[in-house]
């Protein structure tokens, strides 16, 4: 697979950045050494997958540096999903001319995030990349308005589309899409039969996880066919998401619990303890698209992802930078919607995680 995984920028931008500009695209390699797959019935999985890195983009000559400093603020910048989003910021920074400085928002602490933006304000940063928790941002990005720095949030977005404050676009998922496709996975899987479902949160109040929740709600309302036994957070952790699965399982005896939807990869522990205690008639569905879950997804344990990529969006986020700050306003989209591809046991094998290898 080579061609139908490269991807060009997403922007329309002109001969330096558009029709020169990034192309996405790894070849998959060949699959490693076979094992016995763990799982019972699943003949297909008999072998484990080489973890082929992630697509990373080309650096393209010819791109006249912006030579401006960016500050970078990230509201959980210690969960995993990260770790690549990191990468593209670095890329992005290297192709398009950027110093930056990349801050942790501390789990969501509204206070550090506050802290990062007047930071920035007070050592008079050109640009601010922000991932924000939620809506507590907002007095911040106002500053940052006050202040004449332009703001482009990426991943999560608090201020986009809001009156009060502004901000020069939204580079990330369609958090709503992405419920609705959650629910495309659950209904390819059951086939409008009768389902009980379980439906994890990550964090309830972040605005991907709103946006997610409106999403699956509007798919749910479309599909009486499919009730929702139970709604749980696990704030995307390995430990407390294995606990919500242990009380499913122990609440929903066999016949009365059939899917469990989450909303990331934090779950591979809970499927695999589904798996030891005999529980598996319930399909598991993920959110996201690490190294661990394409294995699980490949050997049948995991129905399907939303393959939500963080590296793109970071690179991205990076290039709206870049065309705001060199004055090429009408080459920005606003949303910057990145593709959402769905993986399942079909095409997971074909597929490069989007981080984890």
């Amino acid at each position: 697979m080579t061609d139908d995984r490269k991807q060009q920028t997403t922007s329309s931008a002109g001969s330096d950045v558009g029709r020169r500009m990034v192309l996405w695209g790894l070849t998959v390699a060949g699959v490693g050494v076979a094992v016995v797959s763990s799982f019972v019935g699943n003949d297909a999985t008999a072998e484990t997958l080489e973890c082929t890195p992630p697509s990373r983009a080309e650096f393209v000559e010819g791109i006249a540096p912006a030579n401006k400093r960016i500050g970078v603020s990230v509201a959980y910048l210690k969960v995993p999903f990260y770790a690549n989003f990191k990468t593209g910021l670095e890329d992005g920074a290297k192709q398009f001319g950027f110093e930056y400085v990349l801050m942790d928002g501390n789990s969501g602490d509204i206070t550090a995030e506050l802290a990062n933006l007047q930071n920035f304000v007070a050592q008079e940063y050109d640009l601010i990349l922000l991932t924000p928790s939620g809506d507590g941002i907002i007095p911040g990005i106002i500053q940052v308005n006050e202040a004449g720095i332009p703001i482009v949030e990426v991943n999560n977005k608090s201020g986009f589309g809001r009156d009060e404050v502004e901000t020069v676009t939204y580079v990330g998922a369609d958090d709503v899409e992405f419920g609705r496709l959650q629910g495309q996975l659950v209904d390819n899987e059951f086939g409008g039969a009768p389902t009980k479902i379980a439906y994890v949160m990550g964090f309830p109040s972040s605005p991907a996880q709103v946006l997610r929740a409106q999403g699956w709600d509007e798919f749910m309302a479309q599909h009486p066919e499919y009730e929702e036994v139970a709604r749980l957070t696990d704030d995307f952790d390995a430990a407390k998401a294995l606990a919500v699965v242990q009380d499913l399982l122990s609440r929903f005896p066999k016949g009365e619990l059939d899917a469990v939807v989450m909303q990331g990869p934090e779950g591979a522990a809970a499927v695999d303890f589904a798996q030891r205690s005999g529980r598996d008639e319930v399909k598991f569905f993920a959110g996201d698209y690490p190294a661990e879950i394409r294995q699980l997804i490949h050997d049948g344990k995991i129905v399907g992802t939303v393959n939500q990529d963080p590296y793109p969006q970071a690179y991205h986020g990076m290039e709206m930078a870049y065309l705001h700050l060199m004055g090429r306003e009408d080459e920005i989209t606003r949303p910057n919607f990145q593709p959402l591809p769905l993986i399942t046991q079909a095409n997971a094998k074909d597929v490069p995680p989007a981080w984890g290898c």
